[in-house]
């Protein structure tokens, strides 16, 4: 399941992903960021692995965020996950082209969200 929601930033959107994602998932992606930021705007991710319900990351991210219309009006990606989880930062960034990618664990939320607003 994927959840986005606005936040207090007016150019960073939050991710939440809690289990297996859907292509329910990603339509409802798709539906929120029309909605709430048009097909024009930039912008940069919170994204919050909380479990993958069995889904690797790269899968994740491209079955559900890439593959929607608006992934080019990405700018930054901060993962927030088990390290586990990430096989490395470059690896992320293949599936990602064009998108700054940086990995943070659980106690760097903070460095993520400024990092996020640069």
């Amino acid at each position: 399941m994927m959840k986005l929601e606005e936040t207090e930033y007016p150019n960073v959107v939050y991710i939440e992903v809690d289990g297996k994602v859907t292509e329910e998932d990603a339509e409802k992606s798709e539906a929120f960021i029309k909605e709430h930021y048009g097909n024009e705007k930039k912008l940069n991710a919170m994204v919050y692995i909380k479990d993958m319900g069995g889904t690797d990351l790269g899968g994740i991210l491209k079955g559900s965020l890439i593959d929607i219309k608006h992934w080019e009006q990405y700018g930054k990606f901060a993962l927030i996950a088990n390290p586990a989880w990430i096989e490395g930062g470059a690896a992320v960034a293949d599936v990602m082209p064009g998108i700054e990618v940086r990995q943070f664990d659980k106690a760097q939320i903070d460095e993520a969200w400024e990092w996020l607003q640069k």
